[in-house]
């Protein structure tokens, strides 16, 4: 570039405006996508720690609850113990079973059954004869082995019908043999419902399982379910064998969903009590929530869209008032470069031709009224040279005072003109051994008759000063910069030196006298002139062995 100075990257307001109205949505959107995403951790955490509360609190009311029926396991084998021998259906013994059960109003009823499944006590009620429940699980348990409290499954009983939950205890004689297994039944319904009223709405779950994974209760109650070996759930396969109370998110085993649980073993009592909630229902709320914020975000960003968008039609109205304003002081930097040049030429360039005619004119008169006839055909000749150069620079001012203003823009194809110019020119490039290659140039805006007349005296000016005896190449190439299009025409063995970043191509020089096209001075200084009235500009390189470049900046829009 002229002066060696490199054009600096500059954004321009409008482009700014854009760029902060971008940068202002995607911060609104980053903040509020930020918030919506706080508001999921949080209701996660919330709803975990809600869940992590209700299975302390159940842990610790069933754990009650199992504890009762465990003292009345213990007050009614005392009793057992004290009063040996006690006939079935003693009077005595059902007033006091009816006393404990009084005092325990979770329990259905009271069984004291003999090891054969027979019963051998009942409150409240009496079995039909011939019932047994040797069949029973916790009737087995005891039979087999010393097991302590023992949780059975949840079962219809065959003395009232009712769902209970048999919690049972080996009453044994002196020697360690089963004498009876005493049973406490806990109402499962009432267990179910406690459990239903208590969980989180609409699909949160409570559920109780025994020490194997067997469902003893569960709200909402499933009928299904009760008795079902889950052990094979998450909960029992990995949560439970690392730690007794904890939380976790898994597709649970009892309904196949993704649910947050926390769980609690309950102390003393084979049983595990789990809270779980759905996760979908935890989402429902977040995108209730996430909705609200986006009703919020949504005119915001139309809000900042529309200012940007207000903002960068003003700029680019008046980016485009100050292109023109800049093409108007051009225009008139070039009419007063224009003047200087004809001040220049009159004062210097035409003196000189002048000077020569006058002076050899006057030594002609001298000569003629002295009588003398010799030298006169030389001072005629030196007249007419001074004359012919004085035309000549003449005509070359009058072909620069003729290129007058730029037409309307209209969308012009350099690649087309420069066509154009090939096929006009080829005469002059086949005799003068000149070959053009034309790379990929751009679409433009602009008079399309000054930009052929650009072409044309660029490639005269370089064919004109081809080095005698050689061949020429001459490139034409274009590339974007900015906002503005970089025409590079590059020749080689070129017999003109135009230094570095040479900007000034006088219109003619001291004593020149252009030939018939005007000559390369002239020709580039037409040059000049039309990229300067197209808002551009225009100058050369010779990088030396003949290497010649011409560059013209032409605006891009």
């Amino acid at each position: 570039m002229p002066n060696g100075k490199s054009r600096r990257f500059a954004l321009r307001a409008s482009t700014s405006v854009v760029v902060m109205g971008v940068l202002a949505v995607l911060f609104i959107i980053a903040t509020f996508s930020s918030m919506a995403w706080q508001r999921r951790s949080d209701l996660m955490r919330d709803r975990q720690a809600n869940n992590e509360r209700l299975a302390d609190t159940l842990a610790e009311h069933t754990s009650g609850i199992f504890r009762q029926a465990a003292l009345v396991l213990s007050l009614v084998g005392e009793r057992l113990n004290r009063e040996q021998g006690i006939a079935p259906n003693d009077p005595a013994f059902k007033s006091f079973l009816a006393n404990v059960q009084q005092h325990a109003p979770q329990l259905a009823a009271i069984r004291v059954v003999a090891p054969d499944g027979s019963f051998m006590h009942s409150h409240p009620e009496r079995p039909p004869e011939g019932i047994v429940v040797a069949d029973r699980d916790y009737v087995q348990a005891h039979r087999q082995r010393d097991v302590g409290l023992f949780l059975g499954k949840p079962i219809v009983s065959r003395v009232n019908g009712q769902r209970v939950l048999p919690v049972s205890q080996a009453h044994r004689g002196r020697d360690g043999g089963l004498v009876a297994v005493v049973t406490v039944m806990i109402h499962l319904d009432q267990l179910n419902a406690l459990f239903d009223s208590i969980r989180q709405k609409p699909n949160g779950t409570i559920a109780l399982f025994g020490s194997d994974g067997t469902m003893l209760g569960r709200g909402p109650a499933d009928d299904a379910m009760m008795g079902k070996d889950f052990s094979q759930g998450p909960l029992f396969r990995e949560h439970l064998a690392i730690a007794p109370a904890g939380s976790y998110a898994s597709v649970v085993a009892t309904d196949g969903k993704l649910r947050q649980a926390s769980y609690r073993r309950l102390g003393g009592i084979a049983a595990v009590v789990s809270v779980s909630t759905l996760h979908d229902d935890t989402m429902a709320e977040w995108h209730g929530y996430a909705t609200t914020l986006a009703a919020i975000a949504l005119p915001l960003i139309l809000a900042a869209a529309a200012i940007t968008w207000a903002l960068y039609r003003q700029l680019v109205e008046r980016e485009h008032f100050e292109r023109l304003l800049a093409r108007r002081t051009t225009d008139l930097e070039l009419a007063n470069e224009e003047l200087r040049h004809m001040a220049e030429i009159s004062a210097h360039h035409l003196q000189e031709p002048l000077r020569t005619v006058l002076s050899y004119a006057q030594l002609l008169v001298r000569k003629a009224a002295g009588g003398e006839t010799g030298n006169l055909d030389e001072y005629l000749g030196f007249i007419r040279s001074g004359v012919e150069r004085m035309r000549g620079q003449l005509d070359a001012l009058q072909r620069y005072l003729g290129v007058a203003q730029c037409s309307p823009y209209q969308p012009v194809s350099l690649s087309r003109i420069a066509a154009e110019t090939v096929e006009l020119l080829e005469p002059r490039l086949l005799a003068a051994g000149a070959v053009i290659k034309t790379g990929t140039l751009p679409d433009i805006m602009g008079d399309r008759q000054h930009l052929s007349g650009l072409f044309h005296h660029m490639v005269s000016a370089i064919v004109e000063r081809r080095r005698p005896g050689t061949r020429q190449t001459i490139g034409l190439d274009a590339e974007r910069d900015d906002d503005m299009w970089h025409l590079t025409i590059s020749a080689d063995n070129t017999d003109i030196d135009f230094g570095e970043n040479e900007t000034s191509f006088p219109l003619l020089g001291p004593g020149s006298t252009p030939g018939k096209d005007g000559g390369p001075t002239l020709s580039l200084a037409l040059c000049r002139k039309i990229a300067q009235m197209h808002g551009g500009r225009l100058w050369a390189e010779t990088t030396g062995g003949g290497q010649t470049r011409l560059h013209v900046l032409l605006p891009a829009e």
